[in-house]
């Protein structure tokens, strides 16, 4: 085989895989270099040499390129390392040397020759610009191999050169990030002062942050391996947080790409720590989040972020609407959120467990879009509803608008608040609600204090408060304030909120007993109306205090008639919740305290008679027949 044929095979296998750069290619280009010097000695462009001093020259070219040195900035890599073709997923992509490409700056160093030496940038075609030997590529090889391509180039024109390539600056990466980042992507991110290569976490920084949706435990690295191919690697960020795995958050090269896939299940938990990361979503002043069901408020907002936060949280969103109402299922709320994908998000959350377990996993961050929303309850719970009135969720206490209707004083709408007056203030005042809006919740019995207080036909066993929830519902709770009386049950006074309704209800029958208990309790009427007629000094009506004794209503209307009273008894006619009448002679004793026998406790719209006595009644009767008479005997003496 000739010299030319031989150099026409080398060019043949050079061409064959041209974008490869291997050890074999590298000899390969080296050998067609001294094909080329053979060729060129062959044919007389050199100076005359003698046959022996040809074969000679020849050798010691074929020495010199084969063993001139290398020398590089890295190590060599142990091929074993090297990424394989494969497109299985790995948990790591190998640690590779960095590749040159366009806009990286590198010093060439060649022993001995300044002149050749100097800094040079690799051009857009991914070549360097060299003094005498022109234009050489380097695109996509490492500093050893770009040294030995060097190396290569000036071998004809330096004995034995000794070439060292530094990376002086670092192009800027090309790659591209997508899916649950703030601002997906393809960015251009230059390298660090120091020349530190770009990492994951810092990448995902420039494209906005992850999101609450990310699952940062399965993030996708696409790498070239080669000309035109890539390699999928996978990446666990999630290591990196809670196990300070450091080496997940790899250095990229240029071309990656990065994709953070959508959560499959949302967890409270994992979204917490996600919110903390330093590659979550960039900060800012406030985020539209939409809050809507049982609060008092619906609607959008912006909801502010507090200091040293990142996002808001669900406690926060829900104070801005105003908190929640009584009629909330805080067990099952949700947040709806809209992933990258497209689709929409559900994280089912328990506030009830924040409450009473201190859950703070539960209270978890918001993000821009997010609606959250708070269903109704199915059926009201009184001692929970007592302790949520009391926590943070609830509403600001403010005066609220009730209806009060049934066997109340003063039935009608009212408004009231937590420091409502008590009923006997309610009266002198009109039955205004008063306060400035401080103190407790308002509650049915200081709604009926309002309403001037219950009446004694009541039946406050079934007292009722209907409320319309914001789905449009109306939702009854059954109050039972016979409890409350009876056992303390401070369940039964229930917490109300804006647009309720009380109704209570008139009592088929009451015993004297439970008339009497009811008439003593605060939210009866302080003030009642009774009916002295007879033999008193000022009949008519008279108010006095609920459950206060006949006695005293005798003594409010002036007191018997001393010429014409009969003081030994009275007659009490009092009508029953039933709508019978009850009448009964009661004797009297002045002397008494209040007993069922001869001072009874009055009731509203009693009527006590005091009848005449017995010489009243005989000078009634004479002077009702003489009076006939005289009017007859007085005629006479006008007419005679």
């Amino acid at each position: 085989m000739d010299n030319t044929q031989a150099r026409n095979n080398t060019q043949k296998s050079a061409n064959k895989f041209p974008e490869q750069d291997n050890l074999e290619q590298q000899k390969g280009r080296k050998a067609f270099k001294v094909f080329e010097l053979i060729d060129m000695i062959a044919k007389g462009r050199k100076r005359g040499l003698t046959k022996s001093a040809a074969g000679l020259t020849i050798l010691t070219i074929w020495s010199v390129v084969w063993s001139a040195p290398v020398i590089g900035q890295t190590p060599v890599l142990d091929p074993t390392q090297l990424p394989t073709q494969s497109t299985g997923v790995n948990n790591l992509p190998p640690e590779t040397a960095y590749t040159l490409g366009a806009g990286d700056r590198v010093r060439i160093d060649i022993f001995n020759i300044p002149e050749y030496s100097g800094e040079f940038q690799v051009l857009v075609d991914g070549t360097l610009n060299l003094p005498v030997v022109g234009s050489v590529s380097v695109q996509g090889k490492t500093l050893q191999e770009a040294s030995g391509i060097v190396s290569a180039e000036y071998v004809r024109y330096v004995k034995r050169p000794l070439v060292t390539v530094s990376l002086l600056s670092a192009r800027p990466l090309q790659i591209v990030i997508s899916g649950e980042v703030s601002r997906p992507g393809a960015y251009r991110i230059p390298a660090d002062e120091g020349g530190q290569a770009v990492t994951l976490t810092q990448a995902i920084v420039q494209a906005g942050g992850v999101t609450l949706g990310a699952d940062v435990s399965q993030v996708q690295l696409n790498r070239r391996v080669g000309f035109g191919q890539e390699q999928l690697f996978q990446l666990n960020l999630e290591d990196l947080l809670l196990k300070n795995d450091i080496s997940q958050d790899i250095s990229l090269r240029d071309g990656d790409k990065i994709f953070l896939p959508t959560v499959a299940q949302a967890n409270p938990e994992e979204s917490r720590k996600l919110a903390d990361a330093s590659f979550a979503a960039e900060p800012q002043g406030a985020f539209s989040i939409a809050i809507v069901g049982e609060v008092t408020s619906p609607g959008p907002y912006e909801v502010p972020v507090s200091a040293g936060k990142r996002f808001p949280t669900l406690t926060q969103a829900i104070g801005v609407a105003g908190g929640i109402t009584q009629t909330a299922e805080i067990r099952q709320v949700e947040v709806r959120r809209r992933v990258a994908s497209g689709q929409e998000q559900v994280l089912s959350l328990n506030l009830w467990n924040l409450l009473q377990n201190g859950d703070l996993s539960q209270d978890i961050p918001l993000q821009e879009g997010d609606t959250v929303f708070i269903p109704t309850t199915t059926a009201l719970n009184r001692v929970e509803a007592s302790q949520l009135a009391a926590s943070s969720l609830a509403a600001e206490i403010e005066p609220i608008k009730v209806t009060v209707v049934g066997e109340v004083v003063r039935p009608g709408p009212y408004t009231v608040t937590g420091a409502t007056a008590s009923a006997t203030n309610a009266d002198s005042v009109g039955g205004g609600g008063g306060g400035s809006g401080l103190g407790n919740a308002p509650t049915v019995t200081q709604a009926i204090q309002v309403a001037g207080g219950i009446t004694q036909s009541s039946d406050i066993r079934s007292i009722k408060v209907q409320r319309q929830t914001r789905e449009g519902s109306v939702q009854e709770v059954e109050v039972d304030l016979w409890s409350l009386l009876q056992n303390g049950d401070v369940a039964e006074d229930v917490i109300l909120q804006q647009g309720d309704t009380i109704f209570v209800p008139t009592a088929e029958a009451i015993t004297a007993e439970e008339a009497t208990e009811l008439a003593s309790a605060s939210f009866s009427a302080a003030i009642i109306d009774v009916n002295v007629v007879g033999e008193v000094n000022r009949p008519g009506i008279v108010q006095v205090r609920a459950n206060a004794p006949l006695n005293e209503a005798l003594l409010a209307a002036g007191g018997f008639d001393n010429k014409r009273a009969r003081k030994g008894s009275v007659n009490l006619v009092r009508l029953q919740p039933n709508g019978t009448v009850e009448k009964r002679k009661v004797k009297i004793d002045l002397t008494a305290g209040i007993n069922e026998e001869t001072n009874p406790a009055l009731r509203p719209n009693d009527v006590i008679i005091v009848n005449r006595s017995g010489l009243s009644g005989v000078t009634d009767t004479l002077g009702t027949i003489v009076s006939p008479l005289g009017t007859f005997f007085g005629l006479l003496e006008r007419l005679f």
